[in-house]
């Protein structure tokens, strides 16, 4: 009930701008070897909202996804999730003990591959979306969250104009639903689907936040020297 809401909310009150910085007629530009807070990777995160930026083309929609799966903080996420899942006794219901931990982290691994492959490269493909996350970058606090949280539900297009996040919010749904193929089938109801679903939604919201306010370190050595 609440996500129709704020969605509503994200486009009937507006960020400060509602243009992103792409410039389509900028040569192809390779995703950069950052990172956000030392863990996650930054070639996500378009850090300087004044300074324009080519349009990502579709390999590189796909090469995000499979350089977050291939990315340490990959193995770091995957065992964040299965331990919360774990203590909270939140997810599919594997019993407890080393094994049922072990479960937890396969099936959180095969969740956020899939999350990834969708939201970042096959459906901002077909919608003709950027899934990377433009940073407001200034401003009061509140009005800086509002972003983060609105850039859940309003994304850009590739050419740089306001357009519904697809890649969220259907591939949120796809992966979840995709997920009940190898979780337990006492997990596979619908109130545990849009209870996971829901909790994509937070995750990348949280995500957005540390993207927002969390320094981009400098790009690795191997990449400066190119």
């Amino acid at each position: 009930m609440w996500l129709p809401i704020l969605c509503v909310f994200a486009f009937v009150f507006p960020a400060a701008f509602a243009q992103a910085p792409i410039e389509p007629s900028l040569p192809e530009a390779p995703l950069p070897h950052s990172r956000v807070l030392f863990l996650f990777p930054g070639f996500e995160t378009v850090q300087d909202p004044n300074i324009p930026v080519a349009t990502l083309r579709v390999p590189q929609k796909f090469e995000m996804a499979w350089r977050k799966v291939l990315d340490p903080s990959f193995l770091v996420e995957s065992a964040m999730f299965a331990g919360f899942d774990q203590l909270a006794g939140y997810g599919p219901r594997y019993g407890s003990g080393p094994g049922s931990f072990a479960q937890r982290f396969g099936y959180n691994a095969g969740n956020l591959a899939s999350t990834f492959f969708f939201t970042d490269g096959v459906l901002p493909t077909l919608f003709h979306q950027d899934p990377r996350y433009f940073r407001k970058g200034e401003g009061p606090f509140a009005s800086r969250v509002w972003w983060a949280l609105r850039s859940e539900f309003v994304a850009f297009s590739d050419q740089g104009t306001q357009m519904p996040n697809y890649a969220n919010m259907i591939g949120f749904g796809m992966s979840t639903a995709l997920s009940n193929a190898y979780s337990p089938a006492s997990s596979n109801n619908f109130d545990s689907t849009m209870e996971r679903y829901g909790i994509k939604i937070g995750f990348s919201f949280a995500l957005n936040v540390m993207r927002e306010f969390g320094g981009i370190s400098k790009p690795e050595k191997h990449q400066r020297e190119r």
